[in-house]
């Protein structure tokens, strides 16, 4: 005899930051919108920020939180995101695999540049002077989102790298 045991299934990306498609896709300020609500989960599931009279039963994880945010903050991965079948949740995505925990967010103008090795550069929280490396080439292959995301070559953490082709600086 088997029993059947009806799983809840797991919550998706806007269940996590408490938006809806529509909300994101009326909103002028869709970035803005889903910032706020990536900073509003954080405080509301945070164990030492959360009220005593708090009745949600639900809890999501920190990486729960930064793999929605860092999904639906990128138009073009929440427009890949939105295409998935309804069936298909955030465990079961396989867009997080680009997205991993431990993202942080900075400007190209702030990495430093090795001439020798033409190649852009940082130090990873995990020790190694060197953790992240791009070239020029990695850059063009991204430069209709306006970032590159760069993974540590020694560990799981993640640089998110904004930039913009200014016309007229450009090697021609």
């Amino acid at each position: 005899m088997s029993t059947t045991t009806h799983l809840k299934p797991p919550p998706t990306y806007y269940e996590i930051l408490n938006l809806s498609p529509t909300t994101i896709s009326q909103h002028e300020n869709a970035s803005q919108l889903v910032k706020r609500a990536y900073r509003q989960a954080l405080l509301s599931h945070h164990p030492d920020k959360k009220s005593a009279t708090t009745t949600t039963s639900t809890t999501f994880t920190i990486d729960q939180i930064s793999t929605a945010y860092a999904i639906l903050s990128n138009p073009t991965s929440r427009a890949s995101y939105d295409k998935l079948p309804p069936t298909t949740t955030s465990t079961t995505n396989p867009l997080p695999s680009q997205f991993q925990t431990g993202i942080e967010t900075i400007d190209l103008d702030d990495l430093e540049y090795d001439d020798t090795k033409t190649e852009w550069y940082r130090s990873c929280r995990c020790g190694n002077p060197r953790g992240y490396r791009f070239r020029e080439e990695d850059l063009e292959d991204s430069v209709d989102l306006g970032e590159l995301m760069v993974g540590c070559v020694d560990c799981s953490l993640w640089l998110r790298v904004q930039f913009a082709v200014v016309e007229g600086e450009e090697d021609g």
